[in-house]
This record gives structure tokens, sequence and C-alpha cells, in this order.
């Protein structure tokens, strides 16, 4: 069962879910979020965390010791006094827990490439992007059209229904992972520009982008057009080299070839 809260009307589909949530609501805090709606959602998952063995040894340090968020702000700050290392620190510690979480979720890629028989795809079967330089050209190329097309898709799913009632619960889960999204290939771009890509691959963002799109792409396939515009983003990645995307692809095809 995956890690949920008694407070959530919708649990989590999995411990990657729940965590990514997690880990997005202590980026929040990190640019000084505390009302009583995220304290307290930050109070229910972070004793659901510690309460499961799974996760024990790989709870952050500052989520251990900080039972709400006005206890946690000091420790926040004191990671920098501007917001990106602060956002750098908090992936780096979510790190242990998302990657053993990623391990065992349904939907990662290797559970993609069982069901499907086939090998992962190569990027560079197509794109040639064996070296940094060409895998940089690459990013700054396509990443751009990628966000721009995130945009768009937000602005679509964010519309009222045709019958004027609200936005499906996994829509709105899809439109929270989009807008993640959204903000980390903007902290990806911003660092290939600066000619520093390999530094969004250290730091966790490339692969936490990749996590948010294959969980946009979930929350969405039952919706046809969505659905196909996400597998078009993965396609994206893919050929900008992203690591664990390739063989999640080839489920993500399969899908849409079938509605």
């Amino acid at each position: 069962m995956a890690l949920m809260i008694d407070t959530r009307e919708e649990q989590f589909a999995s411990d990657l879910d729940f965590l990514l949530h997690f880990q997005n609501v202590l980026l929040r805090a990190v640019e000084g979020a505390r009302d009583a709606a995220i304290d307290q959602e930050y109070r229910a998952m972070r004793a659901a965390l510690i309460a499961d063995p799974k996760y024990e040894q790989l709870v952050p340090e500052f989520v251990n010791r900080h039972h709400d968020l006005g206890s946690l702000w000091p420790t926040l700050k004191s990671f920098s006094p501007q917001w990106e290392p602060r956002r750098v620190e908090v992936r780096r510690q979510f790190k242990p827990s998302i990657a053993q979480a990623d391990r065992a979720d349904p939907f990662a890629s290797t559970a993609q490439q069982q069901w499907l028989g086939d090998p992962p795809y190569d990027s560079t079967a197509w794109t040639g992007g064996v070296t940094t330089a060409s895998r940089l050209a690459s990013a700054k190329t396509l990443l751009p059209v990628a966000r721009a097309a995130v945009e768009r898709l937000i602005e679509s799913l964010d519309e009222p229904r045709h019958n004027g009632g609200p936005p499906l619960d996994e829509t709105v889960e899809a439109i929270q992972s989009l807008r993640a999204l959204h903000s980390l290939l903007g902290e990806i771009i911003d660092a290939a520009d600066d000619g520093a890509l390999d530094r969004a691959y250290n730091e966790g963002m490339v692969a936490e982008a990749c996590r948010y799109a294959k969980r946009a792409a979930k929350k969405l396939r039952d919706d046809p057009m969505p659905y196909a515009m996400s597998a078009l983003l993965l396609a994206v990645f893919t050929a900008c080299g992203f690591p664990g995307v390739g063989g999640y692809l080839g489920g993500v095809a399969a899908n849409v070839h079938r509605k």
C-alpha cells in the first residue's frame, strides 16, 4: 500500500507520488509558504513518512528534526539567504527516499519495459547526442518549446469543462505535476543558457522533471489529446538525453495507439 494520510480525500497512487508531493510542499515552504493549510499537510505527511519502516533511514534530516513549518523555517533559511540554493538542498536530501520509491513505482520505466518486452530507446540513435556539447545544443533548442507546450497544456486543462463542472481530481493532480514541471524546465533552461547543464543533472533537477512528466502522463491517460501531448513531451525529453524516459515512453506510445 502506498504512503497515505488520513486527511486526504483521494490517496496517492504510489509512494513516489507521495514523496514528490511532499517534496513540492517543502519547495513551497522554502519560498516562505507557512499558512495553516500547508502546515497541516506538512505535519500529516511527515508523520506518515517517519512511521513507514521502508523510509526510516531515508527521511531528510531537517524533516526528522522539525514537526511543523514554524520550527522548520529557521533551518530552511540557514541553508542559504536565497531561495534557489535552499531548493537545491531540499532536493538533495529527498534524493534517497525518492530514488527508492522510483525503483518500486509500478509505473516506473523498468516496469513498462517488462510489460512491452522491449529494450529502452537510446536517444543517440536519432540525435547523435553522445557529447556534452550536443546534449546542451538539444536542450537549448527543444526545452523552451517543451516548456511553452506545458504552459499551454496547463491553460487548456484549467479551462472549465464543457458541462461547467470543476476539473476531475486526476486532472487537478496532472495540473499540479505540470506546474512543477514547468518551473523545473525553467531552471534547467537557465542552467543550459549558463553552459551548466551538468549542474541540472547533478542537482537532480532533470530526474525530477522526468518524474513529474511521467506522473502527469499517468494522470492524463484517460484524456486522449492531453495524453498524446504528454507523450510528445516525453519524446522531447528523450531526444534531449533525459534518463529514465525511453522505456516508459514505449508504454505511453502503446497506450496512445490503443486510444
